[in-house]
């Protein structure tokens, strides 16, 4: 081979070596594997239809956590869509609590007839101290039936500082079975985890996310739930998990009593790894 003609040719394959090399990794928004586990994707963007969905992509507003009816779009007071500001482009604003409710249909969740898991991602922007009421406030609650009857949520707990926690309450006759009133569970039992100074604050957005896997795996068999704060694990809960929902009656509802901002709402068909999640943050 002519020698000049050799050394052209090792030029280009250096050249193409350092290209690949350099090169930033993909991120979770171009892997396959992290999308094709993506059953919803509210990025408020351009509006309030979510921009990928297993099921329906609309928004829609009950009038009380019950929802018995459910209305398109937004009729909730003190609640707006803002166009600017998110994290990437629109956000929903909480300015005030109300009854009523919003919500996304549980026709985008997975398959619930066995074993299943699952990993939910959302920003918030607020100040907990200043900006919230009195009471509870759940920014993101899932369940078919109540808080504490087989539902997944994050809250900010009643009492000041407010504490940032992670519920996963199974069949509420599976986990208490005895009915025991919840004032009188030891706070070490209960089926949460706490973060007692979580970093929030009105001029950031912070990643909130949760993965739960193991549910509803059978008899003897443990769940395991890891909530993250800004790509961090905050701890971890094991223990037997079974959750018997009607996915056309469960609603995936924002904002509960919350005061604050909210944008990037996605939740996904099984477990993202420690990486993956930190991916998802800022």
């Amino acid at each position: 081979m002519n020698p000049m003609l050799n050394n052209r040719l090792w030029q280009r394959m250096v050249i193409a070596l350092v290209w690949f090399v350099v090169q930033p990794a993909s991120s979770n928004a171009q892997n396959p594997d992290v999308d094709s586990l993506l059953r919803l994707h509210a990025s408020f963007d351009r509006s309030l239809d979510a921009v990928s969905a297993k099921g329906d992509p609309k928004l829609y507003t009950a009038d009380t956590l019950a929802r018995k009816e459910l209305r398109e779009g937004i009729h909730r007071p003190g609640v707006e869509w803002v166009a600017e500001g998110g994290v990437q482009g629109g956000y929903l604003k909480f300015r005030s609590k109300s009854p009523k409710v919003i919500c996304y249909r549980g026709d985008n969740l997975s398959n619930l007839s066995g074993p299943w898991s699952i990993t939910a991602s959302l920003f918030l922007r607020l100040d907990p101290e200043r900006d919230l009421q009195p009471g509870y406030c759940d920014p993101l609650q899932i369940t078919q039936k109540a808080w504490n009857d087989a539902a997944f949520f994050v809250d900010f707990d009643k009492d000041s500082p407010r504490a940032f926690r992670l519920g996963i309450f199974s069949d509420l006759t599976f986990w208490n079975p005895k009915n025991i009133a919840w004032e009188a569970w030891p706070i070490d039992s209960r089926p949460m985890i706490s973060v007692a100074k979580p970093p929030f604050g009105r001029d950031q957005w912070t990643h909130v996310a949760f993965t739960v896997e193991g549910i509803n795996a059978g008899e003897g068999k443990k769940g395991k739930a890891i909530f993250y704060l800004n790509g961090q694990s905050q701890g971890t809960y094991e223990a037997p998990l079974q959750f018997r929902w009607d996915r056309d009656q469960t609603a995936i509802m924002l904002g509960i009593d919350y005061i604050g901002d909210l944008d990037e709402l996605k939740v996904f068909e099984g477990v993202l790894e420690p990486e993956q999640i930190q991916a998802l943050a800022p």
